[in-house]
């Protein structure tokens, strides 16, 4: 045999052991899909804490609020939903007015209120209360008819905020027409008064808000402009288009002057009665700005907040604020101890959001256990 063949032979020996090894070999078995992980174990919340001179019977008087209603019956008065009677047959269960009867009883072992009028039990056929007057609270802000039940909040606290100003947008201030000049010549218009104005659009009708511009809302964190303050100066309406087009200012609450922008009017219907209730989701936030032209952050102090309702937020949420730590060398560190330490955030009280926009939100200071400043944190309670 020649070497050729030798190696032909050798070849196709090692092919056939290899392909008996390979004809030997078990196939592997199958591998089983994993077993689904087990359903998460939803513990319920526990029962509100109810405070120890909660009263077994309450007659809602004038000038009550939700709020100061809900501390009445609760450690924490936004969990007041968790003890309103929730019948969802019942409209707006959660609107009570002035000579309604509280009843604080038990089912199941946790609190619940059920509220009486006239000596029955509010249902969904029950009309509110159609004696109490109806105060008109603002000549530019139209409230529902249920207007005459107690509000969420302190309106005194919160009525300026609630139609006289807001925030705007830096794209829509680009595209707000402003107040060029009287046509006197004089500095400053009141209501009567005529004016040319620029940069109004047909398109957006003739009756416009007069707005006065403030510093921008600046995110703490990220640096990003959210806004601009804009106070209400007033009212007008075009009187003739062209450029400039003529104006006049139908009320005003203070001097007009040069550069104020116009915004087309809104007619907001903002309803006071919402329910306090803790945000939907996570939120963690800052105090950007207090408003009223106050230097000290306290109870019923209004605070602007860096969230807004693309976050979640909306009138009703309740968030705790904290003072956030601060990173503090330690002289006395050794051993396994760093030199320096940051300090953890501690509570300082509660607020309320009241009036939302889609980055930035207005909120009431409900309740201060320390001082509260600018650039606080607010999150979930």
């Amino acid at each position: 045999m020649n070497h050729y063949s030798a190696t032909r032979t050798l070849a196709a020996l090692s092919l056939a052991a290899l392909l008996a090894a390979c004809a030997s070999t078990p196939k592997p078995k199958p591998v089983a899909a994993p077993a689904p992980p087990p359903a998460p174990v939803v513990t319920p919340a526990p029962a509100p804490v109810v405070q120890p001179q909660a009263p077994k019977r309450y007659v809602v008087k004038k000038g009550d609020t939700l709020w100061g209603i809900a501390s009445m019956y609760l450690a924490d008065p936004w969990r007041w939903p968790d003890i309103w009677y929730a019948n969802p047959d019942i409209k707006n269960p959660h609107l009570i007015y002035p000579g309604d009867v509280l009843l604080l009883g038990y089912v199941n072992g946790k609190p619940v209120i059920t509220v009486e009028r006239n000596g029955k039990t509010v249902s969904a056929a029950t009309p509110p209360p159609s004696t109490l007057p109806i105060e008109k609270l603002e000549p530019k802000v139209h409230y529902s008819s249920l207007n005459q039940a107690i509000p969420a909040v302190p309106l005194t606290a919160i009525q300026a905020f609630l139609s006289r100003t807001r925030v705007v947008d830096p794209d829509e201030l680009e595209e707000a027409g402003y107040l060029l000049r009287s046509i006197d010549g004089r500095p400053a218009s009141g209501a009567g008064g005529e004016i040319y104005a620029r940069g109004l659009k047909p398109a957006q009708g003739t009756h416009y808000d007069l707005y006065r511009l403030g510093d921008p809302y600046v995110d703490p964190e990220t640096g990003d402009e959210l806004g601009y303050q804009a106070t209400y100066i007033g009212s007008g309406t075009v009187e003739r288009w062209g450029d400039p087009q003529k104006m006049r200012l139908t009320d005003t609450t203070q001097e007009a002057l040069a550069g104020d922008r116009f915004l087309p009017a809104i007619e907001e219907a903002l309803n006071p009665n919402f329910l306090p209730h803790p945000p939907a989701k996570a939120v963690n936030g800052q105090i950007m700005a207090v408003l009223g032209g106050v230097q000290q952050i306290g109870q019923y102090q209004v605070v602007v907040l860096n969230r807004g309702s693309a976050d979640g937020l909306d009138p009703g949420t309740v968030l705790s604020i904290f003072r956030r730590g601060v990173e503090v060398d330690d002289p006395y560190a050794s051993g396994w101890f760093n030199g320096s330490v940051k300090l953890p955030d501690e509570s300082s009280g509660k607020l309320m959001v009241f009036r939302t926009f889609p980055h930035v939100s207005y909120a009431l200071i409900m309740r201060a256990t320390r001082e509260i400043h600018v650039e606080d944190v607010v999150k979930n309670p």
